[in-house]
């Protein structure tokens, strides 16, 4: 995910796993501090974040 795309307080999804973090910092090298839901603040690569938008249903 671009660094562009990453903002302070917004939702993202963890790629491999599908779960939703909030993002608590953004850093110029590469990673961002992400809260889980369940607890607890780890560092994540931000090209292993993608955008937590809901996709369109498709009928």
């Amino acid at each position: 995910m671009n660094i562009k795309n990453l903002q302070q307080g917004a939702k993202a999804r963890i790629k491999t796993t599908g779960q939703v973090v909030e993002i608590k910092r953004v850093s110029t090298h590469g990673f961002s501090i992400v809260r889980f839901k369940t607890g607890g603040d780890y560092m994540v690569l931000n090209e292993r974040l993608e955008s937590a938008q809901a996709d369109p249903v498709k009928h």
